[in-house]
Parts: C-alpha cells; sequence; structure tokens
C-alpha cells in the first residue's frame, strides 16, 4: 500500500518540479528581459545625460553670447546716448551760428547803410580814424544839462571828414604831451537842437535850429583832455555848466586851470579850430559855415 502511495506521489512531485522548472524559466526570462530593458534604458539614461550635458553647454555658450551681446548692447546705448548729446550740441553750435550769422547780415546792412549815410554826408567815425580819442556822448545817455536822452544808444562821434583831419592832427600834438582828447559832443542832427533850444536853461547858450550850430554841420566838438592816467585836466567847470565861470574870459580861474584852458585852445587853434568866450569846451572848424546843415538821424549811422 505504501508502494501504492510512492507510486502516486512521484507524478505530483515531476508536475510541481515542471512547473518549478516552467517558472525558474519564466523568472530568468524575465529577469533577462529586465536586465535586457534596464540596459536599454541605462544605456538611454547615458545618452540623455550626454545630451544633457551637451544641452548645459550650449545653453552655457548661449549665456556668455547673451553676456558678450548685452554688454555690447550696453556699449551701443552710451555710445547712442553720447552720439544724442553731441547731436544736441551740435544742433546748439548751428542755432548758435545761425543766430550769430543773422546778427552779422544786419550788422553787415547796418554797416553798409552807415557808410552810405557817411559818405553821402561826408561825415567819419573820429575812433575809427584815431582809436586813442575817448568818446562819452553826453546826450546818449541823461547826464546833460535837460537830464534826458536824446542820442541813440551806442552813438558814435562823427565829424565832417576835414574837421575830423585837424582833430586828429591836434591829438597827435596832445598825445606828444602825454595828453588825449577826450569828446563830449560832435556832430548834432537839427533835430536834436530843435529839442535843446526848447529845453535851454539860459538863452544864447543854445543856438537857433532856425540857423543851427556848427555841431549840425558836424564841424565842432565839445571836448576836454585827460592824462596817460584816464584823468581828466582840472578845468573851470564840468560840461554844459551855463554859469559864468565857464567863460573863457572868467577872472577868477586859478593859474592852474588858466594854464590848462590856454594850452588846449593853442593846440587846437594851430589845428584850424577856434574857441567861443562862453563855453570853454568848444571848438569849431574855421571852416564850418562851408558845410551844410544836416538832420540825419545818428541810428543811421
Amino acid at each position: 500500500m505504501n508502494n501504492r502511495r510512492g507510486k502516486a506521489y512521484q507524478p505530483r512531485q515531476r508536475l510541481l518540479l515542471i512547473a518549478f522548472i516552467i517558472s525558474s524559466a519564466i523568472s530568468i526570462a524575465l529577469i533577462a528581459a529586465l536586465l535586457v530593458k534596464t540596459g536599454s534604458i541605462r544605456a538611454e539614461w547615458n545618452r540623455y545625460i550626454r545630451g544633457n550635458n551637451a544641452l548645459q553647454e550650449d545653453i552655457e555658450e548661449q549665456q556668455a553670447v547673451v553676456k558678450q551681446l548685452e554688454e555690447k548692447n550696453n556699449e551701443l546705448k552710451k555710445t547712442i546716448a553720447g552720439l544724442t548729446d553731441e547731436n544736441t550740441g551740435l544742433k546748439d553750435r548751428i542755432t548758435e551760428a545761425e543766430h550769430e550769422n543773422l546778427v552779422l547780415k544786419q550788422q553787415v546792412q547796418q554797416r553798409e547803410a552807415a557808410y552810405r549815410a557817411e559818405v553821402f554826408n561826408n561825415l567819419v567815425d573820429v575812433q575809427a580814424l584815431d582809436p586813442d580819442i575817448l568818446v562819452d556822448l553826453r546826450y546818449a545817455d541823461e547826464n546833460n544839462f535837460m537830464n534826458r536822452q536824446v542820442y541813440p544808444d551806442k552813438s558814435r562821434a562823427l565829424l565832417r571828414r576835414e574837421t575830423a583831419i585837424k582833430l586828429i592832427k591836434a591829438n597827435e600834438i596832445f598825445k606828444k604831451d602825454g595828453y588825449t582828447i577826450k569828446i563830449w559832443d560832435a556832430y548834432r542832427p537839427l533835430s536834436v537842437q530843435r529839442i535843446m533850444w526848447e529845453h535851454s536853461p539860459l538863452p544864447g547858450y543854445i543856438a537857433h535850429p532856425d540857423t543851427g550850430s556848427k555841431h549840425n554841420r558836424g564841424a565842432a566838438v565839445d571836448m576836454t583832455l585827460v592824462d596817460e592816467e584816464g584823468r581828466e585836466l582840472e578845468m573851470p567847470t564840468g560840461f554844459d555848466d551855463f554859469s559864468e565861470k565857464a567863460a573863457r574870459d572868467y577872472a577868477n580861474h586859478s593859474s592852474k586851470v588858466r594854464e590848462n584852458i590856454d594850452y588846449m585852445t593853442r593846440v587846437m587853434v594851430s589845428c584850424g579850430f577856434r574857441g567861443i568866450r562862453t563855453e570853454w569846451w568848444h571848438f569849431e572848424d574855421l571852416d564850418a559855415n562851408n558845410y551844410p546843415l544836416l538832420d540825419v538821424g545818428l541810428d543811421s549811422f
């Protein structure tokens, strides 16, 4: 009976063994497949790692390029800013140049008009002929007996050419002695003469506009002398003093004042001028009556 059991048991063991073998084979096959898959995955992973590293290197290279581009862009921005500033500066300089050109054109036009006025009326700018002569035109401001300005700003001291030449000769003599002429008035338009006549404080000091003054002919000058330091020599009075002290024959002039008046008068007379009794500062060309009365505004010169 035991033999039968033993014989019956053997087939089951074989089946179990076969099942085990099959199971083992399957497991081995699965493991082998898994190993193959794992190897494939590992290879794929390695390829991924290499690709990722390459990509990382590309990214780093691109970042370096981007950084360089940003630096260049910043440099370009600075360059553009500099060029913009230069362009603005150029525009400003162009605007200034255009303004200067316009001013020069206006000055040329004014000078041409002034030149025509000078030529037509034979008047010249005294300082243009002798820059050493000083000019302080009292009627171009309010520092005069009328306390009002009747000449335009920046008026020039004008005289007949013939009279100006005589004055320059006198100034050459004065300069040798260490002095220089200072002009308070020269050519005076006839219209201004009328204003002065209307404001004259005393009769007999301002020539009537109907007959005119030697100033209206461009042939008279009101003047004094200054030393090498620019100080006015001691004279009887200031300019346009209508008192008796301004007269040449005033009896109470100091010896120094008398010496200065006589010296200035002597030189001016030697050069073709004469003085008048009531005004020590006034000298007129001996040929003044040969010249016409003029009423050309000083703003024409």
